[in-house]
């Protein structure tokens, strides 16, 4: 078994992916598992690098298991990478910000234990695949988190420009850019179907489609979404007063929103196998596993059990 590591080493400020890289070394340097280690450049060199990995072990007639080493736009790439590749399996070793695709598990710990990792158990688990229109072709991406818009999008593109900025580190981004949006209270308008069928069309706070439950550095937002259930967990929160908002935001932050009374006045939450979002007018901001995107409409459907998931 071949065991590739992509590592981002811009994740974390860099701090935490140079300690990892030791660790990785180290490992190397035992040679009891055949491990290679690859540093991402760029944008879309993750996708290119873990192709590329698992098409030379497929030519070998080998499985390969790749990990996705950063935050959870490294993972975002590795796995648009790992589509169709049917002898790789997916690991992931969270160095980045938010890293909220590990904290729908029991022990999010573990999968940073390199030695756990090695070891791990496979379990298949859902990929979502978004489409859209750009210059009259029909494009997609796939996501294995969420996708946000609103308010939790919005949060988590601030948090990303903030650090960049000297001195401000990927927690205390998220705090800042959560406060900044919570003065702002920016959503958007948008028109959203689920199976066939409109949940919403104004404006709103927050749209969310997800295959796990946490998203914004911690917020579970959508606290029964299952990774392998062949669904889309989907909420809409409807565009309300700040006072209000900010009065549920700490019971949003931990996964008991519907436990509010009253709240599904202008809360939404349901299951579906396909969601279609369309902006009011022009383009819409978003969010896809940390990943900043820009389109029109977008249709998402499920890829059921598409990866191979390693659980340490």
């Amino acid at each position: 078994m071949k065991h590739a590591f992509i590592l981002n080493p811009a994740s974390g400020n860099g701090r935490g992916a140079a300690q990892l890289q030791e660790e990785i070394r180290a490992l190397m340097r035992e040679g009891t598992e055949e491990i290679s280690c690859r540093l991402t450049a760029g944008e879309k060199d993750a996708s290119i690098l873990a192709s590329k990995l698992a098409e030379e072990a497929a030519a070998e007639g080998e499985e390969i298991c790749i990990y996705a080493c950063g935050g959870d736009g490294t993972l975002h790439e590795v796995v648009n990478g790992l589509i169709g590749h049917p002898n790789a399996m997916l690991g992931v070793v969270p160095v980045g910000s938010g890293n909220d695709f590990v904290r729908c598990f029991d022990s999010p710990e573990r999968f940073r234990d390199l030695r756990r990792q090695l070891s791990a158990d496979v379990r298949p688990i859902d990929v979502l695949r978004y489409s859209w229109e750009q210059g009259g072709e029909t494009r997609s991406d796939h996501y294995i988190n969420g996708i946000n818009i609103g308010f939790d999008g919005n949060t988590a593109i601030l948090a990303h420009r903030l650090k960049e900025l000297p001195g401000v580190s990927g927690t205390f981004s998220y705090i800042l850019a959560l406060v900044v949006n919570l003065i702002r209270k920016r959503g958007g308008d948008l028109r959203v179907t689920a199976d066939g069928e409109v949940v919403h069309s104004g404006p709103l706070i927050l749209c969310t489609a997800a295959n796990g439950r946490f998203c914004g550095g911690g917020f579970e937002s959508c606290p029964k979404a299952e990774l392998d259930n062949g669904l889309i967990e989907l909420l809409v929160v409807k565009d309300v007063t700040r006072r209000y908002f900010l009065k549920v935001v700490p019971d949003f932050k931990a996964g008991r929103l519907f436990e509010i009374d009253g709240v599904e006045k202008i809360a939404t939450s349901r299951q579906a196998k396909q969601v279609v979002i369309e902006p009011a007018a022009g383009t819409m901001r978003f969010v896809a596993d940390g990943e900043i995107m820009e389109t029109g409409t977008i249709t998402i459907d499920v890829l059921p059990k598409a990866v191979r998931l390693l659980v340490p």
